[in-house]
């Protein structure tokens, strides 16, 4: 570029060009430093390169795109389009969000998509820094961008209306003052033309409402006429375009296939006039919204269509529209005589069983002509087949009862598969005892006794509530006795709630019997305080416990219900105790350690909060709030196992010191347990094959040698006042 005088006249020869003989035009590199960071430049040192948030040569101590990261200013604005090729209007007006980064004074500019608008929208302007208008070294900066004014960015102009609550904050801690948001154009308009009839735009109404339709039920009686019958219909009506189409529903197995609509898809006129009938005319008014609701009637060409009753989101549509909140259906008119034949075809009565294979295959077989495979209820498999360690199988011990002597030994085990409810029966051999063991009765479908087979409907079968201990079943025409139930069982039945496996329902029925007696429980904790062992206050022998239970309940409880009380009052007595507390306490540090919780010290300090009174002592549900409260990586079975070998004043509480101690793991436990003993500590895993013979062993183990918290049953009883009551 030549530099010339100003006082001479810009012509040729008056002007000299530095560049003439020059020969070297490589630009030479220069090294700065700019926020404490060396950098390579290639210009001179005489531009402003402080960052755009302060005011002309003054920068922060740290760098901008370590303070400012992710700190980004943002601002509402709009630019009119002009549109060349409609006669409608002469531009349309786009809002767009202008983001003005302040790490490095970058501008991006982006319009919210607005779904089937038929524009190009997202970004409109990249990231990058955009120059001043007529300017080659000046950009914007974030003193140039405010509520009110306007941007030139390459070209078009952005009028700014309003910010975010961040980008408010920021400036005004800046001293600049951010003006009150102005309303966009679009609503100034809506304000001037309030006086004005409303104009219709059918170009908003389907940005606003498309895909949104309102689903009516209705009839249409056209029995008057001949072979006239019941028309079932769904109304649609397009809120995008206040069109209305029609359908007709059929009955499955009707004989009918889905011909054309009833009614297409177009603006259903409220009447029609004779005169436009004939010769045409202005066009009559049609249904809206405001016309539909359950009961009206819509004139569809001379046939009226009676709205029964609509879908969830049409009911909802009107109680924010409309403020309705009465939706009550209308019965349908009976359609007696008019059905056809094949409606009811599948209620009707089957022909008697005959024996031959299952109930399903033969009632299969009775309603089509090609036999199918019987239904089977698959989500019922899925979820109680057999996962992982679930096996889904309650196992039970049973012997046979009649009148033989030589079946009183013989020992059967007695399977339920839940995920089909199917049973079935093995026998357990004993050598030279003359019975060949395995397979007794195949796994199948087991009825009732006592019903009637040879009938239609399909009888009744045992199900997974008929299977508890002390419960004799009657499997073709052999009785057996439920003696025994391994850990699986148990567990399943008591995690699952059973009626004769829910503690809660057994300790009512204990209350109630013990508080209809007069003086019952006074004299029941008089006569059995004995039989606790010296020297531990709170242990009973499971046969002096089972023989009180007895005496008060008499025939009221089963077999499997005092199972239940046992297991879930059991207690351990010496080395028996101190080897299951050392066992639960490797599974918690196992459990603490992998998920790196080293919190005790806060823990001390919520026990030394709960407890107001000082004793030290708190009970179980409030000791298992504050350890979940704090945040201990236990699962909820383990926490439970390591509460029930706490330390235990009189009334059940728990004591807070020992529980420190449990969980002070300065020492590691001496046991390292595996999965399997995980398993049988805690969740009870399902049984192996070679312990079935040890199955009804162990539970007779229990019931002769076990013994049973006596104070922990008296406390879960609860009947303390009635002893203060009869004194």
């Amino acid at each position: 570029m030549s530099i010339r005088n100003p006082r001479l006249p810009l012509l040729p020869g008056y002007g000299s060009n530095p560049l003439i003989g020059k020969k070297n035009f490589g630009v030479r590199p220069l090294f700065t430093c700019i926020d404490k960071v060396n950098m390579l430049v290639d210009k001179q040192d005489n531009l402003n390169r402080v960052p755009s948030l302060y005011c002309r040569k003054q920068a922060p101590d740290l760098p901008t795109w370590i303070m400012y990261d992710k700190h980004i200013l943002r601002f509402k604005a709009f630019f009119q389009q002009s549109l060349h090729e409609m006669r409608s209007a002469a531009h349309i007006l786009r809002k767009v969000d202008i983001y003005f980064f302040l790490e490095d004074g970058t501008i991006k500019v982006m319009e919210p998509r607005t779904e089937n608008s038929g524009l190009s929208q997202g970004i409109l302007i990249s990231r990058q820094r955009i120059r001043l208008p007529f300017s080659y070294d000046l950009y914007y900066d974030v003193l140039d961008i405010n509520i009110g004014r306007e941007v030139t960015f390459f070209g078009k102009v952005f009028k700014i209306v309003n910010c975010d609550n961040f980008t408010r904050v920021f400036l005004n801690r800046l001293g600049i003052n951010v003006p009150d948001p102005i309303p966009w154009p679009d609503a100034i308009e809506r304000i001037h033309d309030s006086g004005r009839p409303p104009k219709h735009r059918p170009f908003r109404q389907f940005l606003d409402f498309d895909r949104q339709v309102l689903r009516f039920y209705g009839y249409w009686d056209d029995r008057e006429s001949e072979f006239g019958v019941m028309h079932n219909l769904e109304i649609h009506y397009f809120l995008a375009d206040d069109t209305i189409e029609i359908k007709e529903v059929f009955p499955p197995n009707s004989g009918t296939e889905a011909g054309p609509m009833f009614l297409k898809r177009m603006r259903l006129p409220r009447k029609i006039p004779a005169h436009v009938q004939m010769t045409g005319g202005p066009k009559s008014p049609s249904y809206t919204p405001g016309d539909l609701s359950i009961g009206a009637v819509l004139n569809v060409f001379g046939r009226n269509v009676v709205l029964t009753d609509c879908d969830p989101y049409t009911k909802e549509y009107y109680r924010i529209t409309y403020g309705f909140d009465a939706f009550t259906p209308l019965p349908a008119p009976s359609n007696v005589g008019t059905e056809c034949i094949g409606a009811n075809m599948a209620e009707r009565q089957l022909p008697p069983w005959n024996g031959y294979g299952s109930y399903d295959d033969s009632a299969e077989n009775c309603r089509t002509v090609e036999p199918k495979a019987p239904h089977k209820d698959f989500m019922k498999f899925l979820h109680k087949d057999r996962v992982g360690f679930d096996s889904h199988t309650l196992r039970f011990a049973a012997r046979l009862i009649n009148d033989n002597p030589e079946d009183a030994r013989r020992y059967f085990i007695i399977k339920y598969f839940l995920c089909d409810d199917t049973i079935g029966v093995f026998e357990l051999c004993e050598r030279n005892s003359g019975f060949k063991g395995g397979k007794f009765f195949r796994r199948d479908k087991m009825y009732l006794p006592d019903v009637e087979f040879f009938v239609p409907k399909e009888p009744p079968a045992y199900t997974d509530h008929d299977m508890w201990v002390g419960n004799e079943l009657v499997i073709n025409k052999h009785r057996f006795r439920l003696i025994a139930a391994d850990e699986y069982a148990l567990r399943y039945m008591e995690v699952n709630e059973y009626p004769m496996a829910n503690v809660p329902l057994i300790m009512d029925k204990i209350r109630r019997t013990l508080a209809s007696q007069e003086n019952g429980y006074k004299n029941f904790v008089a006569k059995y305080m004995e039989a606790v062992l010296a020297g531990q206050k709170e242990l009973m022998p499971v046969r002096c416990f089972k023989q009180a239970l007895n005496e008060i309940m008499c025939e009221k409880m089963t077999e499997h219900e005092f199972l239940t009380i046992m297991r879930y009052f059991r207690g351990d007595l010496g080395k028996e105790q101190s080897h299951r507390r050392e066992m639960v306490r490797s599974l918690v540090f196992t459990d603490i350690t992998r998920g790196l919780w080293d919190d005790r010290e806060r823990l001390r300090e919520g026990l030394k909060h709960a407890d107001e009174a000082g004793t030290g002592v708190l009970p179980v549900h409030r000791l298992r709030q504050l350890l979940r409260a704090h945040r201990l990586p236990l699962h909820l079975d383990l926490m439970n196992c390591m509460l029930q070998v706490l330390q235990k004043d009189e009334n059940c509480n728990i004591l807070c010191d020992d529980l420190m101690s449990f969980l002070d793991f300065q020492t590691r436990p001496i046991f390292n347990l595996t999965e399997d003993d995980y398993q049988k500590v805690v969740r009870h895993a399902p049984p192996v094959k070679d312990t079935e013979c040890k199955l009804w062993a162990e539970a007779e183990t229990f019931i002769h040698e076990g013994y049973v918290n006596w104070n922990a049953f008296l406390c879960q009883l609860n009947l303390e006042h009635l002893v203060k009551d009869q004194s």
